[in-house]
């Protein structure tokens, strides 16, 4: 009975993750470049000393059993979400693979698909909460207008001379194994690869090459969150807390049942 309790717990800590991992997608269906997460579970094992000892393979097998459940990961999933026009000329929208590469406060790389950028005080071309993109894009005063070309070329228009200005090139980041982002918040993705020094994971290519994608101003690209599939799993992970709260209750009815049976 006290396996079983302990068993139901695990099952219980695990699916409250799950739902607050639900919850969580919910809640974000409206923020721009948003990746829902998801989270996957693993059995937890008992090997007890003598099966590991032992050299019969049946043997080790018998003595090994199921202890519960845990959650393994919870992952960012990289689908591409819905294309919104908002004809905003700092908005950008990547039809693609790629990543907008940012320059965090400590000087290290983040990567984000939200594309809602502004302009601050010193010219520098920013994310709506102010770091700079690592292409360096400085648009001058005197541009009334910017153009982001579909290449990443970043053009500024002078409406007293008519001038056209080269601002520079935004460079989209080609990240090859999605699966080392990792979320730290605001839509921000940091890469295990550059932890580890496996530089080459991440590079900065020209809009439109080797799978990057293109840009496109005036768009955003929302959230990948499903409201339909995000209910289904919910009602799934409630019933399995249910069946893990009700296994809980029936091995305390059970060993209340055998507490009686010794008076």
């Amino acid at each position: 009975m006290i396996d079983a309790l302990n068993i139901s717990e695990s099952g219980l800590h695990a699916t409250q993750k799950w739902i607050d991992s639900i919850s969580n997608n919910v809640a974000n269906m409206q923020t721009v470049g948003y990746k829902k997460m998801s989270v996957t579970f693993a059995n937890m094992v008992n090997q007890p000393a003598t099966a590991a000892a032992t050299s019969t393979p049946n043997a080790q097998q018998m003595n090994t059993y199921g202890i519960g459940t845990q959650v393994s990961s919870v992952s960012s999933v990289f689908t591409s979400g819905s294309i919104k026009s908002t004809n905003r000329e700092l908005d950008l929208a990547i039809q693609g693979n790629g990543f907008f590469e940012v320059v965090r406060s400590d000087g290290s790389f983040a990567y984000t698909r939200a594309g809602q950028f502004k302009i601050n005080s010193e010219g520098v071309l920013t994310t709506i909460d102010g770091l700079p993109l690592s292409s360096d894009i400085r648009v001058s005063p005197d541009v009334s207008t910017v153009e982001i070309q579909a290449d990443g070329r970043v053009k500024g228009h002078v409406a007293s001379t008519g001038e056209i200005l080269e601002l520079g090139e935004l460079r989209i980041a080609n990240v090859l194994d999605s699966s080392t982002l990792k979320a730290v918040g605001n839509g921000l993705f940091v890469s295990d690869s550059l932890v580890s020094g496996e530089s080459n994971q991440i590079t900065l290519e020209t809009s439109g090459t080797n799978g990057t994608g293109q840009l496109l101003q005036g768009f955003l690209e929302m959230s990948n969150v499903n409201l339909i599939e995000e209910m289904s799993s919910l009602v799934l992970a409630q019933r399995a807390y249910q069946l893990n709260a009700r296994i809980i209750q029936t091995a305390d009815q059970v060993m209340e049942t055998i507490n009686n049976l010794r008076r």
